[in-house]
């Protein structure tokens, strides 16, 4: 096992940095970035502190998805594809460890989340695409999965009996999204779903992953084992983490909740928006009337209203010169103020008018102006 010195303190604080681009504007954590020497800037956009191998591999390549050329995931013509190699059996065990330990890693997120290593601990599962096969799936970590969890909707499931689980494999088609994908439960079994839409659960996996292709290349990483001897040690065997994964799992699904009550609000909008604008286009002739009614009304009583606008200037100019006193002064200026009070209440009538006279067919003042402001803007008045 790996010696942990440091098992309580972070390698490096939690900062919390502004990701810019060349032009200085604010970018998403979600974007890819530039990852700075010796760190790593997770999806929160955290730096952590990274540990250079003595050995970094420095002439990998990018994982980036591409048609596989192996005839394992694609075939050509009527060629089958190849049968994939059978597994061995250490890195069957080494699947085994981490699905029997997913929901004890996932409890301890934000310890891992602080230390680099742990983030970087390689996981045997190996997801795929028929198609690409497994470019941009290769060694996920236990940080991929920590954050991929976190930031994918479906990762996180709690059924209709509030049973809970966490997908940990990924197989399907990108083009059908037909799909095979393993979960596993609190009590440990393990179950194959078909996961929808599947695009949603597995390109942010990889774009998470290919996150941080080169840092697993060039920087230290405990194994699984060592990560799990570590945080054990630092339980002292007493942890109860059903609660820390039940606040996770609720949490998770209020996020879930909310994204799909903005989804509907977006969607209920824009229908709302098509037939507004249909509404308006039946009734398009005696809306630009009225309209037009209120915004000749408008053109005179701004009109009027700057004139006494000018005539409340000189009177206040008469006044710093003496050439009126201020209980005068106050005499003329209060018609005029009513004056400008009762022309802003004409236009205010007349939209009231309006209003009135289209709300039977559910159009209200506002959704003229809209409409019309909106033609206006486009050219089309």
């Amino acid at each position: 096992m790996i010696q942990n010195n440091n098992t309580n303190q972070a390698p490096l604080p939690h900062d919390r940095v502004v990701l810019v681009d060349r032009n200085g504007n604010e970018v998403s954590p979600n974007e890819k970035v530039t990852h700075p020497k010796n760190g790593i800037i997770l999806m929160s956009g955290v730096l952590l502190e990274c540990f250079q191998k003595e050995s970094p591999q420095e002439d990998f390549q990018p994982d980036e998805m591409q048609l596989d050329t192996t005839g394992t995931y694609l075939s050509v013509g009527k060629k089958p594809c190849k049968p994939q190699p059978p597994s061995s059996a250490d890195k069957e065990r080494q699947k085994k460890l981490f699905i029997d330990n997913a929901f004890y890693l996932l409890a301890h997120r934000e310890r891992i989340l602080r230390d680099s290593r742990m983030f970087l601990a390689p996981v045997a599962i190996q997801s795929g695409l028929a198609y690409v096969g497994i470019s941009g799936f290769r060694t996920p970590t236990v940080g991929v999965y920590l954050e991929w969890w976190a930031n994918c909707s479906g990762a996180m499931q709690t059924d209709k009996k509030g049973r809970r689980s966490l997908v940990y494999h990924l197989a399907g088609s990108p083009l059908s999204g037909c799909n095979k994908c393993g979960i596993v439960r609190e009590d440990g079994k393990t179950d194959v779903v078909q996961l929808s839409p599947f695009i949603a659960h597995w390109k942010p996996f990889v774009g998470i992953n290919t996150r941080y292709t080169e840092a697993k290349h060039i920087y230290q990483a405990y194994t699984l084992e060592d990560v799990l001897d570590i945080l054990h040690h630092e339980d002292d065997g007493d942890m109860d983490y059903s609660t820390a994964i039940k606040e996770l799992f609720m949490q998770h699904e209020i996020d879930r909740l909310n994204e799909r009550v903005d989804r509907l609000n977006e969607e209920s909008a824009k229908w709302h928006k098509m037939y507004n604008d249909t509404l308006m286009k039946y009734n398009e002739a005696r809306v630009s009337k009225a309209y037009a009614d209120v915004e000749a009304l408008q053109t005179r009583v701004d009109a009027e209203i700057e004139l006494i606008k000018a005539q409340k200037r000189d009177l206040k100019a008469a006044l710093k010169s003496g050439g009126l006193d201020n209980v005068t002064y106050q005499k003329k200026l209060m018609p005029l103020n009513k004056q400008i009070r009762a022309l802003e209440m004409e236009v205010s009538e007349c939209k009231y008018d309006i209003h009135n006279r289209f709300m039977n067919e559910g159009i209200s003042y506002g959704m003229i102006e809209s409409y019309m402001r909106n033609k206006k803007k486009d050219g089309k008045v």
